[in-house]
């Protein structure tokens, strides 16, 4: 192990010594060539510069002897003018013939305003170019400027335009007295000699290059022999260490994110590791578990401590404690269920090293099985007290639950019930309809009795058959379906059913007997009361003149009286006709029913000076004549019961609700006290003195009967003195019948 450290140690002073050669020969060389070049441009720029000093003080010589007087009053002139001055062609000429064979680019001659009055590009003759900086040099201060620079795209004499390195120089022109009197500027082309001088710094670079790559190689094949040499081991080591990381980083990723708690435990119950689902599962951060005396005891319900520290020292003795169910206090203060395992860890040589704790939550587990324990104590509670019986089979037809109600019901007990066929209880017509209908229940999952109550017949332990209502439903379970039985004894109910239907009948009869007997007997009394009726008038007619003051009185009294027997015979005629002598219904306008009902009212009406208001009536399925007589009957009472010295006002108005029309008639008559609602309908019921108001008291009994053989039904609503509201419903649409 130490070899290897010390060749490793040797092989990373050789590499290291190697790359530093390489680094510093590589910058010592830059540094040198830098400085070449920096030295040749120095100098290339010096002498460049000068001598483009020169040329320019040789054409300012030249240029302004000879055209100063045009310079001079040149200034003067404007731009556009100055342009097609004839002078400027004789200064390019002049200019053409000094810059033959120089590298000459460009000229401008600038007055002492800088203001150029001659350029070698006529559109620059008469610009101001005074805010140049070489401009305001050589005119304003009388110095030389000058300047090398790149310029893109610069043109040449010839017009030919390339990215050009550029001397520009510019100069003062001084008056015989030494005055500024002007300048000139003088543009060169210095490319070629830079593009010289460039390809001198390349080839040197290339020289040091070569010869540094010659040395680095020589290091580079040292440096490859050293590691050819422990090649092998390296690649071991690495190998080794590349496992042992992809080993950790799964390890890490699974224990990071798996929804339980881990943690490790050193020997002495220090925490050395939890992973981030303590935070999610108790609330509690990483920093805050690792910084907690005797972890996790603080965190675990006080009564199950105990348990739990006994459960640590055993796996320090190496045993492997798992299913452990306890309670957590999360730090919210809230408590939670965990089941726990404790893992002994153990080192290369065997030996215990600490534990590992791994805990799962179980709260929802702990609260589902609480809510099915407690919905089996209701079940049981139900199922036990019913007075029902409740029975549930498997696929098979085998009785898996008898309850109380099926003891009491069948006469079977709960443990000679459980594990027979369910057929027992069924009498021997319905057993083979009940496996053919269970078969298909438990293939398809369809039965036809399934959610629907149903009627059949049961059989007792004694052999008694007997009437029973059955529910059921069908439920899954792992094992297969299952169905559930509810079973009612309905004999009583039967029995009940049958008394009623017999009394029911009785009834029918007798009240057909009834109305029979109302309509010949109100029909046979027709004859005999007109027969009485007819020798009263006969004797009034024939002795009024010979009978004193007491006899015709009790003459008109018998009148009278046989008059009140016509109406109500008539009434009663009235009356039992209603169900049996009704017409088939059709659509009825009740608009033209409600005309002719205040035709027919129509002296009454005149007589008490009433007022008759109405909204729309509709269109609906009656008799028509019994729609006459029921609005005749409660328009007529609207009139009649009012208070005297009172103007009658009726309104009669319909609102639709549903499948059925409202009517209503109301007054502002004397009222009804409520506690009459019920009797005024009842027949022959009268709420006052014949002497007060006229009537039979079969009206409104013979407007609800009318009401109710439509259909619908009658009530009203009143105030003593607040006037009534009778209101009557029908069907919008009902079935053709009498």
């Amino acid at each position: 192990m130490a070899d290897e450290k010390t060749v490793n140690s040797r092989f990373k002073l050789l590499r290291y010594y190697s790359m530093a050669s390489a680094v510093a020969l590589t910058v010592t060389a830059s540094v040198l060539v830098a400085l070449y070049r920096s030295d040749q441009v120095d100098e290339f720029l010096y002498s460049s510069e000068a001598e483009n000093t020169r040329l320019a003080t040789t054409f300012a010589n030249t240029f302004w002897r000879q055209f100063q007087p045009f310079f001079i009053t040149a200034s003067n002139i404007a731009a556009e003018p100055l342009r097609r001055r004839g002078e400027l062609r004789a200064l390019d000429i002049a200019f053409d013939s000094l810059s033959t064979g120089l590298p000459i680019l460009k000229i401008r001659v600038y007055d002492r305003q800088g203001r150029a009055v001659y350029s070698s590009i006529r559109d620059e003759v008469g610009e101001d170019f005074s805010i140049n900086p070489g401009v305001g040099q050589a005119v304003g201060q009388g110095k030389t400027w000058t300047a090398m620079k790149f310029k893109p795209r610069m043109p040449d004499l010839a017009g030919r335009i390339d990215d050009r390195w550029v001397v520009e120089t510019y100069i003062p022109v001084t008056g015989e007295l030494g005055q500024p009197v002007g300048g000139l500027e003088l543009y060169s082309d210095a490319s070629p000699s830079m593009e010289r001088l460039t390809s001198n710094v390349w080839r040197l670079g290339g020289l040091v290059a070569a010869i540094l790559a010659g040395l680095y190689l020589t290091l580079f094949l040292i440096v490859r022999r050293a590691d050819r040499i422990i090649q092998i081991q390296h690649e071991e080591v690495e190998s080794a260490r590349e496992a042992l990381r992809t080993k950790e980083e799964r390890f890490r990723a699974i224990a990071d994110y798996t929804f339980d708690w881990e943690s490790w435990l050193d020997q002495d119950g220090k925490l050395r590791w939890v992973n981030p689902a303590v935070e999610r599962l108790a609330g509690y951060s990483i920093e805050q578990c690792l910084a907690m005396e005797d972890y996790p005891l603080p965190m675990i319900y006080e009564a199950d401590r105990a348990e739990i520290r006994r459960l640590r020292q055993s796996a320090l003795t190496g045993n492997f404690e798992s299913g452990i169910e306890f309670r957590l206090v999360c730090r919210n203060g809230l408590v939670k269920w965990v089941m726990a395992s404790f893992q002994p860890i153990f080192d290369d040589c065997g030996a215990i090293m600490g534990t590992r704790w791994s805990i799962h939550d179980i709260t929802d587990r702990k609260r589902a099985e609480q809510r099915l324990r407690e919905s089996e104590v209701r079940f049981r509670s139900v199922t036990q007290t019913a007075a029902d019986a409740i029975i549930s089979v498997n696929g098979r037809g085998d009785i898996v639950s008898w309850n109380v109600g099926a003891e009491r019901i069948f006469g079977y007990a709960e443990a000679e019930a459980l594990g027979a066929n369910v057929t027992m209880i069924l009498p021997e017509a319905y057993r083979q309809r009940h496996e053919e209908g269970l078969r298909r229940a438990v293939t398809t999952g369809d039965a036809p009795i399934l959610g629907v109550p149903s009627l059949f017949e049961g059989l007792r332990r004694d052999g008694q058959v007997f009437p029973v209502e059955l529910t059921l439903s069908r439920w899954e379970m792992d094992n297969g379906a299952f169905f559930t039985a509810i079973l009612r004894d309905v004999t009583e109910r039967k029995l009940a059913e049958q008394e009623l239907a017999e009394r029911t009948a009785e009834l029918e009869r007798s009240n057909a007997e009834l109305q029979q007997f109302a309509y010949v007997a109100s029909h046979d009394l027709q004859e005999p009361l007109r027969t009485v009726t007819s020798f009263l008038q006969l004797l009034r007619r024939r002795y009024d003149g010979a009978l004193d003051d007491n006899a015709r009185e009790y003459i008109h009294f018998a009148a009278d009286g046989a008059a009140r027997m016509h109406r109500l015979i008539t009434d009663l005629l009235v009356y039992s006709r209603v169900s049996t002598h009704g017409r088939t219904f059709e659509k009825v306008r009740m608009e033209a029913v409600l005309d002719l009902v205040l035709t027919n009212l129509g002296a009454a009406i005149e007589e008490a000076g009433a007022e008759i208001a109405r909204d729309p009536l509709p269109e609906v399925d009656a008799d028509q004549i019994q729609m006459v007589s029921l609005l005749q009957n409660l328009v007529g009472n609207a009139i009649k019961y009012r208070a005297p010295g009172t103007v009658p006002r009726v309104h009669v108005g319909a609102v639709r609700d549903g499948d059925t029309w409202t009517f209503s008639v109301r007054d502002n008559g004397i009222g009804i006290d409520p506690k009459y609602f019920e009797r005024v309908f009842v027949i022959f019921q009268r709420l006052h003195a014949r002497g007060e108001y006229e009537g039979t008291g079969i009206g409104l009994a013979v407007a609800k009967k009318i009401v109710e053989r439509h259909g619908g039904r009658m009530w009203l609503d009143s105030e003593p003195g607040q006037g009534s509201t009778f209101y009557f419903s029908l069907p919008v649409c009902q079935p053709r019948k009498g």
